[in-house]
């Protein structure tokens, strides 16, 4: 008969097993980004239900629901902007995200603003 071989030794003695120090992911990125992209979503839906408002033929109501519609998006954008820019303080992962998410809210910002300027401007005038 035969003689058993000796188990198969390693090349290299074994190293205690370290895990790495858990650091956290993209989330706060993420969801920033997602939730910078709901008003401008929104934003794409809007002019259906705004015809259907101005068709009705009642003005007043169409400014009151548009007015508050532009408020709704500019709350959402703000805090997709404070959720950017917690996500890129953070960590080095979510800096992109974001940023990417600071500069949809920003121009969600701005764009309302403006809006609200241009209408105050030419009721002003007219």
């Amino acid at each position: 008969m035969s003689t058993p071989l000796p188990p198969a030794q390693p090349p290299y003695p074994q190293q205690p097993y370290r895990t790495a120090p858990a650091t956290p992911g993209r989330g706060p990125a993420v969801a920033a980004v997602i939730v910078g992209a709901v008003p401008i979503l929104l934003g794409g839906l809007w002019p259906a239900v705004s015809i259907s408002l101005y068709t009705s033929s009642n003005y007043t109501l169409a400014g009151v629901v548009n007015a508050a519609f532009a408020l709704f998006t500019c709350l959402i954008a703000v805090v997709a902007l404070v959720l950017g820019i917690l996500a890129a303080r953070r960590h080095v992962a979510g800096r992109l995200l974001g940023g990417i998410a600071i500069g949809l809210a920003a121009a969600q910002i701005v764009g309302t603003v403006l809006s609200f300027a241009s209408s105050s401007i030419a009721s002003a005038l007219y």
